[in-house]
């Protein structure tokens, strides 16, 4: 009777530890992707001042105004409308472009991050890590 008792409790238990790998994990995958792609800002603005400070020489500051949105899934380019936004962007990632190129007047395409990490200052302010990309439209004057 024992071992009946033992053997069925091995049965269960090697029955139950042995289950089949979920069939929609392929499904979630893509979905997330999709959602990632989709949640991109993209935002364009003209440069009314750019400049580095004192204390952090590495680090540019782009104060944009006249912004308007190309893509805006999260409605945040509203927040740019009526004061600007500053974009504080690490010199060293502007591929390809020089501080002096993103001068008064310059319009500039900024991409961030999925939902970027922004102050609740007016103007509202963009750290760099929360910018995929800075591209000059248009030189200013």
């Amino acid at each position: 009777m024992k071992r009946l008792v033992l053997m069925l409790a091995l049965l269960l238990f090697t029955a139950c530890s042995n289950q089949p790998e979920p069939e929609h994990s392929q499904t979630t995958e893509q979905i997330t992707t999709k959602g990632e792609a989709t949640m991109t800002t993209i935002f364009t603005g003209k440069v009314t001042s750019s400049y580095t400070a004192e204390s952090d020489p590495s680090v540019l500051s782009i104060v944009l105004h006249s912004v308007e949105a190309l893509n805006d899934p999260e409605d945040i380019v509203s927040v740019f409308k009526n004061d600007g936004v500053i974009v504080h962007v690490p010199i060293d990632t502007l591929e390809g472009l020089s501080p002096e190129q993103l001068s008064e007047g310059s319009i500039v395409q900024c991409t961030l991050k999925k939902v970027p990490v922004m102050t609740m200052s007016i103007p509202p302010q963009l750290p760099g890590n929360s910018i995929e990309n800075i591209e000059l439209i248009s030189p200013g004057e």
